[in-house]
C-alpha cells in the first residue's frame, strides 16, 4: 500500500494512530489563521522600541529591557502588541501580577477582534493561568484563542482535555502490549 497519495493531514492522522502518546496537533500544525490581522497598530517607534526590548530581553538584560518596553507602551498606548510583548517579559521576570495586568489591557484593547494580538494575549493568560494551578481559566483562555485560529492554543485545548488523556494513556498501554489497563 502506497502512502504517496495521502494529504498531510491523512499522514498525521495516521501517524497518530501509530503513535499514540502525539496528538495531531503535535505531527500537523496548519499554522496560525487570524481572521482580520489589519486592526490598528502600534507606531512605528513602538515597534521599534519593542523589538529591542526583545534583543535586550534575549541578552539577558531584563531590567534594561523592560524600561525600552515600557517606553514602547508609552509610545503607543493602545497598541494590544505592546502590552503583549511586555507582559511576555514580566512573565520572565516572574512578575506575575503584571504581566496579567498587561494581558488583561490587551484584551481590553482587542475586544471583539479576531486578530493575532488577541490570539497572543489568550495564549499568554491560559500559560500564565496554567502555571498559576488555575486550569479551569487556562482551558477558556485556550478556547477562545483557537476559536481565533492560534495552533498553539488548538494543541493546549486537546493536552488539557482530562478525556483525551485518559484515551491517549489507556491507547498506549493497548499498543505496549500491556494485558492490565491501569486507570
Amino acid at each position: 500500500m502506497s502512502f504517496d497519495n495521502l494529504s498531510e493531514r491523512d499522514k498525521a492522522v495516521l501517524r497518530s494512530i501509530f503513535d499514540p502518546t502525539v496528538t495531531i496537533g503535535d505531527v500537523a500544525d496548519d499554522g496560525d489563521q487570524f481572521e482580520d490581522d489589519d486592526l490598528p497598530t502600534a507606531s512605528e517607534e513602538s515597534k521599534a522600541l519593542c523589538a529591542k526590548g526583545a534583543k535586550l530581553a534575549e541578552a539577558g538584560k531584563l531590567q534594561e529591557a523592560l524600561e525600552v518596553l515600557n517606553k514602547g507602551v508609552e509610545a503607543a498606548p493602545d497598541a494590544a502588541a505592546a502590552y503583549n510583548d511586555r507582559a511576555q517579559l514580566l512573565r520572565l521576570m516572574q512578575k506575575d501580577d503584571d504581566a496579567m495586568r498587561d494581558l488583561d489591557r490587551a484584551l481590553e484593547l482587542t475586544k471583539g477582534q479576531n486578530n493575532r494580538a488577541r490570539a497572543l494575549a489568550l495564549c499568554q493568560r491560559g500559560v500564565l493561568l496554567r502555571k498559576l494551578g488555575k486550569d479551569d481559566g487556562a482551558r477558556v483562555a485556550f478556547a477562545e484563542a483557537a476559536k481565533l485560529g492560534s495552533s498553539f492554543a488548538k494543541k493546549q485545548v486537546v493536552e488539557m482535555n482530562p478525556y483525551a488523556a485518559l484515551c491517549n494513556q489507556m491507547l498506549s498501554q493497548v499498543m505496549r502490549g500491556e494485558t492490565e489497563i491501569k486507570l
